[in-house]
């Protein structure tokens, strides 16, 4: 169903209640409020050259993972709307997008500096991140095999693990968070550029 415009108050009263209850835990809020306003982002970045399907699937993951790295701050930057706010970043997520596409899935998860990096340091990486991820929760390892290592997109995944796309994209930004954690302790940079 395409996005129709709202009540601009009740609209953002609605969206003010779910983002408070998405930032105190509740992820079923941020997937409802995200639901409600896929068909308008989908819109928007389609006007500025974002093509449907995978690409579309990769922005709509970056721009989630961006909300949600601004939940703590994001009711007091929310000011008329959120639909409003939600298309200022569309167009500022669109810019860096364009300038930085995102390298294929398969090589996120290498060390820093691979082509130069000894055997033995990537054998190193490997092992660790081997290790971090036999650490993550049951659902969140299933993701990461399907995601990472099976390159599968967010719809894929979902259907994998029987979720929607936007829960999947939480899942990632949970498991990157911990694998992050994780590799800098035993040592290492991190996921590859994930972010």
């Amino acid at each position: 169903m395409p996005w129709m415009p709202e009540s601009t108050e009740a609209a953002l009263q609605r969206d003010r209640i779910l983002l408070e209850r998405w930032r105190s835990g509740a992820a079923d809020a941020g997937c409802e409020l995200l639901d409600h306003y896929v068909a308008y982002v989908r819109r928007i970045a389609g006007r500025h050259g974002v093509p449907a399907g995978d690409e579309f699937e990769e922005f709509w993951q970056d721009l989630v993972l961006r909300l949600m790295q601004q939940l703590p701050t994001l009711l007091d930057r929310l000011r008329t709307s959120f639909a409003g706010y939600l298309a200022w970043q569309v167009r500022d997520l669109v810019r860096n997008w364009r300038r930085h596409r995102r390298p294929p899935v398969s090589t996120e998860f290498e060390p820093e500096g691979r082509e130069s990096a000894s055997p033995a340091a990537q054998a190193a990486f490997w092992e660790a991140l081997r290790d971090c991820s036999g650490r993550l929760p049951p659902r969140e390892q299933s993701v990461f095999e399907h995601r990472f290592l099976s390159g599968l997109d967010l719809g894929e995944v979902a259907t994998r693990v029987g979720s929607n796309a936007n829960a999947v994209a939480q899942a990632v930004f949970r498991l990157v968070r911990r694998l992050r954690d994780c590799l800098t302790a035993k040592g290492f940079d991190g996921p590859g550029d994930l972010s």
